[in-house]
C-alpha cells in the first residue's frame, strides 16, 4: 500500500471555563491508506472527568466539520460512515488525554483535526 498522499495535520484550541491547557504532542501524522491513526489531545484540567471533548476536522477550502464528542472516561464515542466505525473518541483519565481514532484512512480524511474542551460545571 502506498502512504497517504496528504499529511494529516492537527492542532487544538481550548474553550470553556475550567480547561486550563490543551497540548499537541505531534505536529503532523501520516499513515497508509486503509490503516488507522490516533491523534492525541492532552488536557490539563482541574476536573478532566467532567470535561466534554469535541473533535473537529477542517479539509482544505471547506468549513469546519464536527466529528464526535466524548464525555465518558469509560465508554468510547463512535461515529459511523458507510456502516463502519470510522471515527472513535475516548478519554484516558489517567493520562488526561483524549484520543481520536480515524479508521479505514482514505485520501479524503486528510485535513486539520482540532479538539476543544468544555466543562459544564462552571
Amino acid at each position: 500500500m502506498s502512504p497517504l498522499e496528504a499529511f494529516t495535520f492537527f492542532s487544538f484550541w481550548a474553550s470553556g471555563l475550567g480547561l486550563s491547557k490543551v497540548e499537541q504532542a505531534q505536529i503532523s501524522l501520516s499513515t497508509e491508506v486503509k490503516k488507522s491513526i490516533n491523534i492525541h489531545c492532552k488536557i490539563e484540567s482541574t476536573n478532566f472527568e467532567s470535561e466534554t471533548v469535541y473533535w473537529y476536522r477542517q479539509k482544505r477550502n471547506q468549513a469546519l466539520e464536527h466529528l464526535v464528542y466524548v464525555t465518558s472516561t469509560t465508554t468510547a464515542a463512535r461515529s459511523q460512515v458507510d456502516g463502519k466505525n470510522k471515527i472513535e473518541a475516548r478519554k484516558d483519565a489517567r493520562m488526561f488525554t483524549s484520543i481520536l481514532t480515524v479508521n479505514f484512512i482514505e485520501k479524503e480524511d486528510a485535513g486539520i483535526y482540532y479538539c476543544a474542551g468544555w466543562s459544564s460545571q462552571y
